[in-house]
Order: structure tokens, then C-alpha cells, then sequence
């Protein structure tokens, strides 16, 4: 008899033990189609995906890092060395530093990101929504990879788990040139890595809503610098504050004399 009741608490704690884990596997789903905004947490931390209103996103507003291109599924990562997949060839697909990762660095409630804009270039009408069925972040000291084996890239630092997708509608915007989604990255997953290092970002599009038109760009977006007129009163501050503190010196030296 008390074989038997080990074996049932033991078959019921294997039972136990795997629903738990299907359920911490479950995916996650961001409906950016009518929603606005949805958070996806994994082992790397928790990534937002944002609905963004018309950006400016033509040549000269922004510097994509990556553009991929394909139907009815496209993937690809972005490299200065060739096009190993569905990218575009072209100076808007190229190398990254994390030097330049970081110069999108955010806070949002107390966490860190970084922040990038995805502009999606669907038809109109029941073909304008789009899937983004996977997002992935490497590092390597070398650059201008073209493998086709995405995990020889370096380390990876964030990723989507399995089934995680990102619904998007190019409808809510004026499709092609508007920007349609912020993604913001937790920056704690790229701990330890160089200055120097290269960043390689793949994705791939898709794999629920199909590619049917035209490329999906990918571009940083970047801290603006501090305008001048708001640089030139701290730096006539801290001028004031020197001139004041060279002036008592002076006085405290004819003093001691």
C-alpha cells in the first residue's frame, strides 16, 4: 500500500510539475491591430511593444540599421558583410556598435531601455496587418557577419520565446513612411557587454499575418542633443559659480596676508 500512495503523490507532483511549466511557457501575444501598447516577459527581462502615431520616417529623419524584404514570410538581421537572408542590400542595412545602441537609452518607470522604431510597409484593406513572430538580440566582437545559423552570431541577449508574436496593422497609420511600433528593449539583458562590441538584431515576419508588400525597416531612435539654448545657461551657471568661487579665494589670500 504505501508503494502505491508513493507512486500517486509522485505521479501527482510530475503532473503538477508540468502544468506549471506549460504554463510558464505560455506565449504571449501583443495586439497592436487594437490595442496600443503590451509588455512581453521572459528569462531576459520584459520588453514593451508600443503603437507609435506618424513618425517622420523618410530618408533624412531616420538611419535604418536594417530592412528586410519577402513574402510570404521574411526574416533577416542586419550586417555590413552581405545579405544572408530576406535583407536589403543597401547602406540602410549595416553593422551596429552597442556604442550606438546606447545612445537610445530610455527610462520608463524606473527601467531601462533601449528604443527603436519599426516601420512596416503593407497593402491596404484586409492585407495591411503584419506578424512579428520573432525578435532576437546578439553581441560579438565581429562585425559583418553573413552566417545563416542565427545562433553562431555571439551571445544572445534577448529573444522572443517560442510562440511570442507582435500583431501590428499598417491601416492605423498612412502605411509606408509613418512608423508603426516602439520597441523597447531592456538594457539590463546586455549586461557585460563592450562599448566595442557589434549588435546583431534578427527578426522575422510573418509567420501569422503574412508579408505582402513592400520592405520593413528597422532604425534607432536616438537621444536628440541638448539644443544650445538649453546649454547656454548651465554653462553661464557654472561660469558664475567659478567667477565666485575664484573671487573668494582671492579675498581669503589678501586676508591671510
Amino acid at each position: 500500500m504505501k508503494n502505491i500512495r508513493l507512486s500517486s503523490i509522485c505521479a501527482l507532483l510530475i503532473a503538477a510539475a508540468a502544468l506549471l511549466t506549460a504554463t510558464g511557457a505560455r506565449a504571449t501575444v501583443v495586439d497592436l491591430i487594437t490595442g496600443d501598447s503590451g509588455t512581453i516577459t521572459n528569462s531576459y527581462g520584459t520588453a514593451i511593444f508600443e503603437f507609435t502615431q506618424p513618425q517622420p520616417t523618410g530618408t533624412g529623419y531616420i538611419k535604418p540599421f536594417l530592412r528586410v524584404q519577402n513574402d510570404p514570410n521574411e526574416q533577416g538581421y542586419n550586417t555590413s558583410g552581405g545579405t544572408p537572408f530576406d535583407d536589403k542590400a543597401g547602406p540602410w542595412t549595416h553593422d551596429l556598435t552597442f556604442a550606438d545602441l546606447m545612445t537610445t537609452a530610455v527610462t520608463i518607470g524606473g527601467q531601462n531601455y533601449f528604443k527603436l522604431l519599426v516601420d512596416i510597409n503593407e497593402p491596404g484593406g484586409s492585407k495591411s496587418t503584419l506578424s512579428l513572430d520573432q525578435l532576437q538580440f546578439y553581441t560579438s566582437k565581429v562585425g559583418s557577419q553573413t552566417t545563416t545559423s542565427i545562433s553562431s552570431l555571439g551571445t544572445l541577449r534577448y529573444s522572443f520565446s517560442p510562440g511570442d508574436q507582435v500583431l501590428m496593422d499598417a491601416a492605423r497609420n498612412h502605411g509606408s513612411g509613418s512608423g508603426d511600433m516602439f520597441a523597447y528593449i531592456p538594457v539590463s539583458a546586455f549586461a557585460g557587454t563592450a562599448a566595442t562590441d557589434f549588435v546583431y538584431m534578427y527578426c522575422a515576419f510573418g509567420g501569422t499575418d503574412p508579408s505582402q508588400g513592400g520592405f520593413e525597416e528597422w532604425t534607432l531612435v536616438v537621444n536628440p542633443i541638448p539644443e544650445a539654448s538649453t546649454i547656454f545657461p548651465i554653462v553661464g551657471l557654472l561660469a558664475a559659480v567659478f567667477s565666485t568661487q575664484f573671487v573668494r579665494r582671492r579675498q581669503l589670500q589678501q586676508v591671510s596676508k
